[in-house]
């Protein structure tokens, strides 16, 4: 009895260290990362997380996408931060349940997400340049998951990081309805989202809908042509000898949320890519005595579609396109032209400028 007594203590301990090594093992093979959530919505279209939020169902772990409006406040893609910042893995599923104000209805969000799509980027980084004009090169990585709710169940699912932006997926919700008695069980902040009164003063409140959004048509549909993408490469004629400095970046913003850095000494560049619409354009260059200058300019939402849709037209697959950034003599100015297709088309912009970067970095 007591050689049976130890021999069953022996053989506990035994299983017990093996679920430990077990239990290390796993922990040894999933790659952890430091991340945080965020949202986006449209700006005129706000949101509100009732319930629910990231997940990695093979490691059984959680972050909370509840954290209050989200009102969309920039571009669509610009993140509103969670509380759920740490060291953990990534998410491969996403179960979440939203209060859409604008159509005054809740969705469910309830699907996988592409998890090897993210994970590669999370393992590969990016590079970038130093914010200081120095030139020097450093590796970043990402360290944020963006989760964009849009009316009619849209969701986009985003990575960020510093200088960079990638979309992950687009995923459909649907309509659901809470259940009265689950309502009638919430406390009374949770239950404000389901007060008519509080709903509709939401939407009236300028500093949530910007009074030039209140009470327009929701486009359906608009969000994913947001994300249709076109054969085109940017090209820059600078004058006077002014060339890109190369000890910064070019920066695009895209109207599909993404951003990309891109390094001036890769141009000209040789090929085309698929892109989306460019929503904004931002770079240096140093003119023909040195002297550094910054420029930038958003693109004209509605002329720049016209200009898509004038030069690519029915088949786009099949045409290929430059976007031309011509700067003038006074270096005061520039203009943007779409050129393809036997056609050339200049796309208004807004908020231009150029002014001389205060900070002239001389290398020692």
């Amino acid at each position: 009895m007591k050689k049976l007594a130890t021999y069953l203590l022996c053989l506990f301990a035994f299983s017990q260290l093996a679920s430990c090594q077990n239990k290390n093992e796993k922990n040894m093979n999933t790659e952890i990362y430091e991340w945080q959530d965020a949202t986006s919505c449209p700006l005129g279209y706000p949101i509100e997380v009732y319930r629910g939020g990231l997940q990695n169902l093979k490691e059984g772990s959680y972050t909370s996408l509840s954290a209050g409006m989200t009102i969309g406040k920039g571009n669509w893609g610009a993140a509103s931060y969670g509380m759920g910042s740490g060291r953990k893995p990534l998410p491969d599923h996403l179960n979440v349940v939203y209060l859409s104000y604008a159509e005054d209805k809740f969705f469910q969000v309830d699907c996988d997400i592409d998890y090897e799509k993210m994970a590669s980027l999370f393992r590969k980084g990016y590079d970038v340049k130093a914010a200081s004009g120095s030139g020097k090169i450093r590796h970043e990585n990402y360290d944020t998951v963006i989760v964009g709710l849009a009316p009619g169940g849209v969701c986009v699912v985003w990575i960020a990081g510093v200088g960079r932006q990638t979309e992950i997926g687009r995923y459909q919700g649907k309509e659901v309805i809470i259940p009265q008695k689950e309502i009638d069980g919430l406390d009374s902040h949770n239950h404000l989202l389901f007060e008519p009164e509080y709903r509709k003063k939401m939407m009236k409140d300028p500093n949530i809908v910007p009074l030039a959004v209140q009470g327009k048509h929701i486009s359906y549909g608009l969000w994913d042509t947001f994300r249709n993408r076109y054969n085109w490469k940017l090209v820059f004629e600078l004058q006077d000898k002014s060339i890109l400095d190369d000890n910064n970046e070019i920066m695009l913003f895209y109207i599909n949320g993404e951003k990309e850095n891109i390094f001036p000494e890769k141009f000209p560049l040789q090929n085309n890519e698929n892109r989306a619409l460019p929503k904004e354009i931002q770079f240096s260059f140093r003119d023909k005595d040195g002297v550094k200058y910054a420029a930038g300019a958003i693109l004209n939402e509605e002329s720049l579609f016209n200009a898509f849709r004038e030069v690519y037209g029915d088949n786009p697959e099949q045409v290929a396109a430059n976007l031309y950034i011509r700067l003038n003599i006074p270096n005061t100015y520039f203009t943007v032209e779409l050129k393809g297709n036997g056609k050339d088309i200049f796309i208004k912009t807004e908020d231009l400028e150029i002014f001389k970067r205060k900070y002239q970095y001389c290398p020692k």
